[in-house]
């Protein structure tokens, strides 16, 4: 049997419609206006027309200002107007076809066909959305430099992330900060004056870092990583053609209609977000708020091998020791000469290894230093520059026959992105100025929430050996008894996903 590695990750965002206030205009060629539920085709005239070129507008003066999310019973515990979730596989939906936009007449009691609220405008605003809005800088070609730029900003907002997840959360965790950036990164592309500013400082990332979206959109594509993105937004909702050109042209976004009804709009949503993830995640929403206006999505799909596999056989049920809580049986992948790289970090005061997977991805594991050692006392010491400096030592160690026992584990976690967002940057989805997105549109983001799933479990048939490694006589030993943080790797150092475990058998 092979050992799989199965990671899934949703992220989602709610945008609201505080207010509408279209700019009215003799020219709206720039408006995209799709067929209901179709996936929407640049036409020759946008795709080489100037992204810079809107006609509607925006007034700079005007705050936006945001009430309190408002709460429901079901499982998501908010009111979302626009949604972002991370995609997990490449394939298009099957089901995508033209659907009737009538609403319909008889359906569960969740349906909602109360219209958006609109007001009317005939005014046009002094300072004009084109004028506020700029187009992304055009990037002639990544350097090794920029990708040193990108995996650090990764890094440090990995870090960041993971320390204020953990202090809601003292058990199991995992989350995906490429999922996450991503995200993020394609909000930026509407963004907008002081907005724009604060979410590059969030994301880390240097001023005007011309060449981020392509190297993400580098990132999200490999034989064991895809990731996929799609806009659900109102028919009503005029989106701004220069920004539909860049999220198109960097995440490849699919748009869609999201329909007035509310169930039928949970139901697209849950079929999208179901299909993306190989039917891992069936059911992302209950309910939606009836002024939601756009749901960004984005997925992300991870399934990989190790390059040397761990035999099912040798599979036994071993102590993980739990400081201050008594010690659990898990079962434990065993191997008593496992190609590997691993040493003690003295900063960290753990050890620290890493194991190879297919295309070019890793698994690291930092371990207290003894089974009595609490793993608060590394993540105390986790910074960018420790992690990085250990991930860097870690690529120029040699792979050594090593002994190793590593715990099965199955993971799924949310987390609300509004308030961890929030403690790194107050405020910012609640004014947040998103002209480009939408121009004329008064939007603010109301939620966003971040789902992902992870799996270490035997698989298939045992099949091909692994690469063949030079390695050196003695045996270390690397044992995973005890709680952990771990991170898995696109070319040794650009965090995919990030997480702790605290108990194996808790998923």
């Amino acid at each position: 049997m092979k050992t799989w590695l199965i990671l899934l990750c949703l992220a989602i965002m709610t945008i609201s419609s505080l207010q509408q206030t279209p700019c009215i205009k003799e020219d709206n060629r720039n408006d995209i206006t799709p067929t209901p539920f179709q996936d929407i085709e640049r036409s020759e005239e946008t795709e080489n027309s100037d992204t810079g070129t809107n006609s509607e507008c925006n007034e700079t003066s005007d705050k936006i200002t945001q009430g309190p999310i408002h709460k429901e019973n079901g499982d998501n515990g908010e009111n979302n107007t626009i949604i972002v979730i991370p995609d997990f596989l490449d394939p298009e939906l099957s089901n995508d076809k033209k659907e009737s936009a009538e609403v319909p007449t008889e359906g569960p009691t969740t349906i909602n066909t109360t219209p958006i609220p609109t007001v009317s405008d005939t005014s046009c605003p002094p300072n004009l959305c084109s004028q506020r809005w700029k187009p992304w800088p055009t990037c002639a070609q990544s350097t090794p430099e920029d990708e040193q730029k990108l995996a650090e900003a990764l890094s440090r907002f990995s870090l960041e992330f993971y320390k204020i997840a953990i202090q809601k959360n003292d058990g199991n965790m995992v989350f995906s900060p490429l999922s996450i950036i991503t995200t993020l990164s394609n909000l930026l592309l509407g963004a907008c004056d002081e907005t724009k500013d604060r979410l590059e400082s969030l994301l880390f990332y240097p001023k005007e870092f011309a060449c981020v979206h392509s190297l993400l959109k580098v990132l999200g594509k490999s034989k064991a990583l895809t990731s996929a993105n799609a806009i659900f937004y109102q028919p009503a909702l005029k989106m701004g053609s220069g920004f539909h050109n860049l999220t198109s042209t960097f995440y490849q976004t699919k748009l869609k209609f999201l329909s007035n009804n509310t169930y039928q709009a949970v139901t697209d949503i849950n079929s999208w977000v179901s299909e993306r993830t190989g039917n891992k995640i069936k059911k992302l929403l209950d309910d939606l708020d009836p002024d939601t206006q756009m749901v960004l999505l984005n997925a992300v799909y991870f399934h990989s091998k190790w390059k040397t596999i761990f035999k099912k056989k040798n599979t036994v049920f071993e102590k993980f020791h739990r400081p201050g809580l008594p010690s659990i049986e898990v079962p434990m992948l065993t191997s008593k000469k496992y190609p590997m790289a691993s040493y003690f970090d003295y900063n960290l005061q753990a050890k620290v290894g890493q194991f190879q997977l297919h295309d070019n991805l890793s698994l690291a594991i930092l371990i207290p230093r003894s089974q009595f050692t609490s793993l608060s006392e590394i993540e105390e010491r986790l910074t960018a520059t420790t992690i990085m400096s250990a991930l860097n030592v870690l690529e120029t160690l040699p792979l050594k026959p090593t002994i190793v026992t590593l715990p099965k584990f199955k993971l799924e976690s949310s987390q609300d992105l509004t308030e961890i967002i929030g403690e790194m940057d107050f405020g910012l989805f609640y004014d947040a100025d998103l002209c480009g997105m939408a121009p004329g549109e008064a939007v603010a983001m109301s939620s966003a929430k971040h789902k992902s799933v992870l799996q270490v479990s035997e698989e298939g048939v045992e099949a091909a050996a692994a690469t063949s490694v030079n390695l050196a006589r003695i045996a270390t030993v690397f044992e995973v008894q005890q709680p952990f943080i771990f991170l898995f790797l696109r070319d040794h150092r650009v965090p995919v996903f990030m997480g702790r475990v605290t108990n194996p058998l808790e998923s």
